[in-house]
C-alpha cells in the first residue's frame, strides 16, 4: 500500500512540476538579406507552451508595403508599424524560402519572470498598443523587444559601454554588400548618426541585440543562451548583385566631363545635383525622422544649382563667375566637414565634388 501511495504521489510531483515549467521565451535572431528591408537582419521573440501546445512568435516588424503614400510616409517618418503575432513554423518556412538562416537563444528567466514578459507582449498586441511609429535607429524590432527586456525583467543586470563607433559606421558595415543602398544612406542621413553610441544604443541592429543580451545577467546566469542555428544545410553566402559600384561609376564620369569638356554634360550634371539636393532639403526640412537633420551634404549636393544651370542662358557673367566661386567654397567647406569627422561620407562622393570643382572652374572663366 505504502509503495502504491508513493507511485501515485511521484507521478503527481512529476506532473506538476512539468505544468509548473509554463512557458519558454527565447530570442529569434533572422541572418541579413540583400534586399532593402533585410541589410540589416531582423529579430523577434518566440513563446513555446506545451501545457497549451502552442508555438508563436511576436514578431515588431510588420509594416504594409500597400500602405497609401508607403514610400513618402516612410520618408516623412510618419509610417507606422505593428507588433503582430505568426505561427512559428509558418515563420520559419518563410525564412527557408528567402535563405535567410535564423538563430534561437533560450532566455534563462524564471516563471514569473517569463508570465511578466508574455502579459508584457500581451498587452503591447492590443488593438489600441500594437501600431507604434517606426523610426530607423530609434524604435524599430530590435529596440522594442530591448525595451521589453531591459525594463520587464527584475533583477536584470547591464551595463552598457563605450563602442568608440558611430551610428554610420555600423550602417556603413552591414550595407556595403548593396553599395548604391550605402550610397543612399549615406547621402541621406546627416550628421546626427555621427557620435558614438554605447552597446545599449547599439541594439538597434538585431545581431547586437543578441550579442548584448548574453553579457546580460540574472541573478548572475546570463540571460540569453548561446545562438543555435534552426535552419540546417542553408547556404547562406551572399554575392552582391550590384557590378558597377557608384565610386566606379562617378569616377568613369568624372574622366568623361573632364576630357568631353561639353556645356551639355556640364548642366546636366549640374542639373541632377540640384535635383538631389532639392531631395535632401526636402527631407531635412519636413521629415520627421531626427536621423536625416543637419545634413551638411547640401553644401555640395545643392539645390542652388538650379541657378547655375539657369545662369548658363544669360548673359550675366559676372554673377556666374561668383555663384561658380561661392559653389566652389562650398565644395572646399564640405571636405573640411569630412576631415573634421562633423559628418561621414560615402567614398563616391569624392569624383562628384571633384566633378562639380571642375565645372565650376570653368564657370569661373566663363567669357
Amino acid at each position: 500500500m505504502k509503495k502504491q501511495v508513493f507511485i501515485i504521489l511521484s507521478i503527481f510531483n512529476a506532473l506538476l512540476a512539468f505544468a509548473q515549467k509554463g512557458s519558454k521565451i527565447s530570442l529569434l535572431t533572422f541572418d541579413t538579406g540583400l534586399a532593402s528591408h533585410a541589410i540589416f537582419g531582423h529579430t523577434a521573440i518566440r513563446i513555446q507552451n506545451p501545457n497549451e501546445g502552442t508555438d508563436i512568435v511576436y514578431n515588431f516588424g510588420i509594416f504594409d508595403f500597400d500602405t497609401p503614400n508607403f514610400l513618402v510616409k516612410f520618408a516623412g517618418g510618419r509610417l507606422d508599424y505593428r507588433l503582430g503575432i505568426q505561427n512559428y513554423q509558418h515563420m520559419l518556412l518563410g525564412y527557408e524560402y528567402d535563405n535567410r538562416q535564423v538563430f534561437e537563444q533560450e532566455l534563462q528567466l524564471s516563471n514569473e519572470q517569463t508570465k511578466k514578459i508574455i502579459n508584457r507582449l500581451e498587452h503591447l498586441y492590443r488593438p489600441e498598443n500594437r501600431y507604434y511609429r517606426y523610426g530607423f535607429l530609434h524604435k524599430n524590432c530590435s529596440t522594442e523587444l530591448a525595451n521589453v527586456f531591459l525594463e520587464h525583467i527584475d533583477g536584470i543586470n547591464y551595463t552598457p559601454t563605450e563602442t568608440n563607433k558611430t551610428y554610420r559606421s555600423y550602417l556603413n558595415d552591414y550595407s556595403k554588400v548593396a553599395p548604391w543602398f550605402k550610397f543612399g544612406i549615406n547621402l541621406a542621413l546627416g550628421s546626427t548618426i555621427d557620435k558614438n553610441i554605447n552597446t545599449q544604443e547599439l541594439m538597434f541592429l538585431p545581431d547586437y541585440l543578441s550579442e548584448e543580451l548574453e553579457k546580460a545577467t540574472v541573478n548572475n546566469i546570463p540571460l540569453a543562451g548561446k545562438q543555435k542555428k534552426l535552419l540546417r544545410n542553408l547556404n547562406t553566402e551572399k554575392a552582391s548583385h550590384w557590378k558597377l559600384t557608384p565610386f566606379v561609376f562617378f569616377c568613369f564620369l568624372f574622366v568623361i566631363l573632364v576630357f568631353a569638356r561639353s556645356r551639355v554634360l556640364y548642366q546636366t550634371f549640374t542639373l541632377a545635383v540640384a535635383f538631389g539636393g532639392l531631395i535632401i532639403l526636402i527631407l531635412t526640412l519636413f521629415s520627421a525622422h531626427p536621423e536625416v537633420q543637419k545634413n551638411y551634404n547640401l553644401l555640395w549636393c545643392n539645390p542652388l544649382y538650379f541657378l547655375s544651370f539657369i545662369l548658363c542662358f544669360t548673359p550675366f557673367k559676372k554673377i556666374h563667375k561668383t555663384f561658380a566661386t561661392i559653389m566652389l567654397l562650398c565644395i572646399l567647406t564640405t571636405f573640411g566637414v569630412w576631415f573634421s569627422k562633423i559628418q561621414g561620407y560615402d567614398l563616391a562622393f569624392i569624383p562628384i565634388c571633384a566633378s562639380l570643382f571642375w565645372i565650376n572652374l570653368k564657370q569661373m572663366q566663363r567669357r
